[in-house]
C-alpha cells in the first residue's frame, strides 16, 4: 500500500515529467519555426513561455512542502532534491526556445534564406537529447543518462563549427552577415539545450545513484566513468 510519502512523491514525478513535454513542446515548435520560416509559430513559442514559468514556480512549492510535511529520507530525499535541481534546468530549456523564435522573428522579416547545414544537425541532437533526457528521468535511467552527458560534446564540437563556418560567411560578404549572426544566436541556444539536457542527466544519476557527477569529479560505482 502506498503511503503518502509515496504519493506525493509519485504526483511529483507526473508534474516534472508534464513540464519537460512543455519544454520539449516549445523547442520542437521553436526549431519548426526556424525550418519553415514561420513567424506565427515562432510568436506562439514566446506566448507559451509563461506556463512554463508558473508551472515551475507550482511545482518548486509543492517540493517545498514534501519536504516540509513527510521528512523523507535516503532514496526519497535524493529524488526530491534532483527533481527540484532539474525544475531550474526545464525552464531554461523554454528560455533556449523563446531566444530561438526571437531570432526566427528577425530572420522571417527578410527574403528566406537557407539554414546553415550544421544548424539543423545541431537541432536534431538538441530534439534527439530532449527526449532522452525525458526517458532517463521517467526510467531513472543512469547508463543513458551517461550517453546524453557524452553526447552533448557533438553539440559543442557543432556550435563551434557554426561559428567558424559563418564568421566564414561574414568576411566574404556583407550582404549575408544579419542572417548569419542570427543563426549563430540559434546556434547557442541550441547548445544550451543540450546543455540543460546534460544537467537533468546528471540530476538523474544523483537520484539513481547518490553521486554528484555535476563536475565528473566523483566516479559511478562499477564504471571507469
Amino acid at each position: 500500500m502506498e503511503t503518502p510519502l509515496d504519493q506525493a512523491i509519485h504526483k511529483l514525478k507526473v508534474d516534472v515529467l508534464h513540464m519537460m513535454h512543455l519544454a520539449q513542446d516549445a523547442v520542437q515548435k521553436a526549431v519548426a519555426s526556424l525550418l519553415d520560416h514561420n513567424a506565427a509559430q515562432a510568436r506562439e513559442v514566446i506566448d507559451a513561455d509563461r506556463e512554463i514559468n508558473d508551472y515551475e514556480c507550482r511545482v518548486d512549492s509543492e517540493s517545498l512542502k514534501i519536504l516540509a510535511l513527510h521528512h523523507p529520507v535516503a532514496k526519497d530525499l535524493r529524488f526530491i532534491v534532483g527533481s527540484m535541481r532539474m525544475l531550474v534546468n526545464i525552464e531554461r530549456l523554454g528560455d533556449e526556445a523563446v531566444n530561438i523564435a526571437e531570432r526566427v522573428l528577425v530572420l522571417t522579416s527578410e527574403t528566406r534564406l537557407p539554414v546553415h547545414g550544421n544548424l539543423r544537425q545541431l537541432a536534431d541532437l538538441a530534439r534527439e537529447l530532449m527526449a532522452a533526457s525525458i526517458a532517463c528521468y521517467m526510467d531513472l535511467d543512469d547508463a543513458a543518462a551517461l550517453r546524453i552527458i557524452e553526447q552533448n560534446a557533438a553539440a559543442l564540437e557543432l556550435n563551434v563549427r557554426i561559428f567558424r563556418d559563418v564568421t566564414t560567411e561574414m568576411i566574404k560578404e556583407s550582404r549575408p552577415v544579419e542572417r548569419a549572426v542570427q543563426q549563430a544566436f540559434v546556434a547557442h541556444s541550441l547548445k544550451r539545450v543540450c546543455d540543460q539536457c546534460a544537467n537533468i542527466a546528471e540530476s538523474t544519476i544523483f537520484i539513481r545513484r547518490a553521486v554528484d557527477y555535476k563536475h565528473k569529479c566523483t566516479p559511478l560505482p562499477g564504471t571507469d566513468k
